[in-house]
């Protein structure tokens, strides 16, 4: 079962010295702990979105372990770019952990998409009460309560939006098309199986130019990821409020 304690045994681990620190702006990057009897083994954990896996310290080790696979603790499927957040639960090498604190980058990178996505479920919802009297199924609607960062569940919005789009593709079809989920995301999504395939023949030419795209996705949201970190540690050393150039809620 997923590991818990009280806060204030709560230790945030400090990442490994890796050397080059421009690998980790391509890392989504957590710490969390599990039980091992009456000990607590606390433990940093990195997840390369271009390559989709994973790796690993535990307490004070400095050494990074690979991990190709880690699965979601309820769905035992295998965990990708849009399952990780704070709060997530995972198996990893057969132990259960919840994911309990997260980077800056990554907060600002988990705030990025659940800002995007919510502007078009509360768009799909809103149209929705037009055309459809009928009460929506409760998981539709439904969002965590949490004030830690990074902790929007990215992958459950996702499935809310795709739900929502396709009752709402009956009445308007061109609507819903434009609040489906952002390209992009698909694309990054993929990253992983497409740095997998060689392009051998005219078959798998196309290959190359999808994972393109998808490089340029994810350049583009962690620039603004980035963007977002840098400006919230400015304003918080300057005392001031955030500035609102740096919003990325989408008009639709």
């Amino acid at each position: 079962m997923p590991a818990s304690g009280d806060e204030d045994d709560d230790e945030v681990l400090e990442p490994p010295d890796t050397g080059s620190g421009s690998e980790g702006c391509h890392c989504l990057e957590f710490d969390s702990w599990w039980n091992e009897g009456n000990t607590r083994r606390f433990v940093y954990i990195r997840y390369n979105i271009s390559e989709g896996a994973f790796q690993m310290a535990i307490d004070e080790d400095s050494n990074l372990y690979h991990v190709p696979v880690a699965y979601g603790a309820r769905s035992g499927e295998p965990a990708g770019v849009w399952d990780l957040h704070v709060g997530a639960e995972l198996d990893i090498l057969g132990r259960m952990t919840t994911l309990q604190h997260c980077s800056v980058t990554t907060a600002q990178w988990n705030k990025y998409w659940a800002d995007r996505l919510q502007v078009r479920h509360k768009r799909l919802v809103d149209e929705l009460r037009k055309y459809d009297t009928r009460k929506n199924a409760p998981w539709l609607t439904f969002q965590r309560n949490s004030t830690e960062a990074g902790s929007v569940d990215l992958r459950m919005l996702m499935g809310q939006i795709q739900s929502l789009g396709e009752q709402l593709r009956e009445y308007r079809p061109r609507l819903a098309a434009k609040l489906a989920l952002p390209k992009e995301m698909l694309d990054i999504e993929e990253m992983p199986k497409q740095k997998q395939q060689q392009p051998v023949g005219p078959g798998q030419a196309e290959v190359l130019p999808r994972a393109a795209a998808a490089a340029a996705a994810l350049a583009a949201a962690l620039a603004a990821a980035l963007a977002a970190a840098l400006a919230a540690a400015w304003c918080w050393c300057c005392g001031s409020i955030a500035p609102t150039s740096f919003s990325t809620s989408e008009q639709l």
